[in-house]
């Protein structure tokens, strides 16, 4: 076959006819010339006219029953086809291999997302899905479909991204079920996917969570942290663009990056991302929004020191979820005492709700930050104290002055606070920041700049679309037209000012 010529992974049953040992007595349900058909419109419509291949999506859509019906000889039928040439066909057919034993993605769900990331954080989430009975050797599989992602013709994905987003998710756990080599291997392919399914490279698809998903449970957050550092300004859901993007799959990106700028020890970052999981409109709570308020207010208080309140236009659903005692709240009110014996207590007591979100790492460091934002509140209200008045302000024994001196060295050294520490007195004085407006400094103030003036652009050229959209017109004109005489219920009221 020219897929085993090119050097492609040989998928079992090729050449072999199919095991009908178990089948019960009866008509088959389907005949191999079934598969035959298949093999030759793939063959005839595999061209770069888009006519001609809306007619093979129809088709292979059409016939998905008849695929799933005869998945055990899908292996056999793939050694006819090119998978850079027959892309369309091939992704329909693995699709169809790889749900044929009615497994699905752990991301297809808000609870199983969740309950994804936690595990990629260090967590037991217990048995993983079970391989589709369809796939014969899991392994070669998983071979073939990474080989297949990385030569997919572009144009065919897009036209395919259904089935290429199923391929992609149940790849992704197979690299999860394989382990962290096979996670790793997985990266490059799954990227190819997304680059290959978005039409521009600010569009999020559901590989984008499938990819990050990866990176967590390979702890491989550096890959992860280049995939974020792409602004994402679309989620079209058009049925020709890079669709089956969900509510889950958008807040399971964001979740993810939250996790892997965690890891990158990039709290503010993250606190960034959790806060789109958390403002993400809602008519009823969402797993993944329970479990990122959890880690928001643990990031919240390590990153600022106090519980920060929620934005207005958060949905009511999550304010009043906020409002829920929980362990996450019963660590915020202690570490506002300042007591860091009681904090530690409050974490000791809840261990074992923290440890089931796999959070407990996270709270460690909150207690382990305490004293250095209650050093943090000392530098506002004194110009001078000893070693020994900042031991017992911050918890320390005052003889501990050689550990505030190590976390005074730490805490000047990462820039948060400036003070100068008199070592034949035993004396620190705490000076005010300096802002040295150097080359450097200025031109990093030019690029924020920038990116602000670039996204006021976007949000003017965003708002005229829209009004000057038919839809839009339609439905002010109604609002404001109504009866003769009728005063204009809105006036000139701007809607985008809402």
């Amino acid at each position: 076959a020219a897929a085993a010529a090119a050097g492609w992974p040989r998928r079992l049953g090729a050449g072999r006819p199919p095991d009908r040992s178990c089948r019960e007595p009866g008509p088959a349900p389907r005949e191999p010339a079934a598969m035959d058909v298949v093999i030759n419109q793939i063959h005839t419509l595999s061209t770069k006219n888009d006519s001609d291949l809306k007619k093979l999506k129809d088709f292979l859509r059409h016939e998905q029953e008849t695929l799933k019906a005869n998945a055990n000889q899908i292996d056999q039928a793939l050694q006819m086809l090119d998978p850079a040439v027959n892309t369309l066909g091939v992704a329909f057919l693995l699709a169809a291999q790889l749900s044929a034993g009615g497994s699905r993605p752990a991301s297809t769900s808000p609870a199983a997302a969740a309950a994804g990331a936690a595990a990629a954080a260090g967590a037991s989430t217990g048995a993983a899905p079970a391989t589709p009975s369809a796939v014969a050797d899991q392994r070669q599989t998983f071979a073939y479909v990474g080989a297949f992602l990385r030569a997919a013709d572009e144009q065919q994905v897009k036209k395919g991204s259904v089935p290429v987003n199923t391929v992609c998710k149940c790849y992704a756990q197979m690299a999860i079920d394989e382990g962290r080599q096979a996670m790793l291997r997985s990266l490059g392919p799954l990227q190819c996917a997304l680059e290959k399914l978005r039409p521009n490279a600010e569009t999020l698809t559901p590989v984008h969570a499938e990819f990050l998903r990866v990176c967590l449970h390979a702890k491989a957050y550096h890959l992860g942290s280049r995939v974020l550092q792409q602004p994402i300004f679309d989620i079209s859901l058009s049925s020709s663009n890079c669709t089956q993007m969900t509510p889950q799959s958008f807040l399971c990106y964001f979740y993810y990056g939250a996790m892997v700028h965690i890891g990158m020890k990039e709290y503010s970052a993250a606190m960034r991302l959790l806060l789109v999981v958390l403002t993400c409109p809602a008519s009823c709570l969402s797993t993944i929004q329970a479990d990122a308020y959890k880690k928001y207010v643990l990031v919240s208080l390590k990153v600022h020191g106090e519980l920060q309140a929620l934005p207005v236009y958060a949905s009511h659903i999550v304010q009043r979820y906020a409002k829920i005692p929980s362990y996450a709240l019963d660590v915020a009110e202690a570490f506002k005492q300042g007591d860091a014996a009681a904090l530690q207590r409050v974490i000791e007591e809840k261990a074992s709700a923290i440890e089931a979100d796999s959070n407990m790492g996270l709270a460690k460091q909150v207690a382990a930050s305490l004293q250095r934002h209650k050093l943090q509140t000392l530098t506002k209200t004194y110009l001078t104290l000893s070693l020994g008045e900042i031991a017992r302000e911050i918890g320390f024994e005052e003889a501990e002055t050689r550990k505030v001196e190590d976390l005074l060295f730490s805490m000047i050294s990462d820039g948060e606070i400036n003070a100068r520490i008199d070592q034949s007195t035993g004396n620190v004085s705490f000076e005010d920041d300096i802002d040295d407006m150097d080359v450097g400094m200025v031109s990093k103030m030019q690029g924020k700049l920038q990116n602000i003036l670039g996204l006021a652009q976007r949000i003017a050229s965003f708002e005229q679309e829209v009004v000057s959209s038919e839809a839009y017109i339609r439905k002010t004109a109604a609002l404001e037209g109504g009866a003769a005489g009728a005063v204009p219920a809105l006036g000139g009221y701007d809607f985008m000012d809402m």
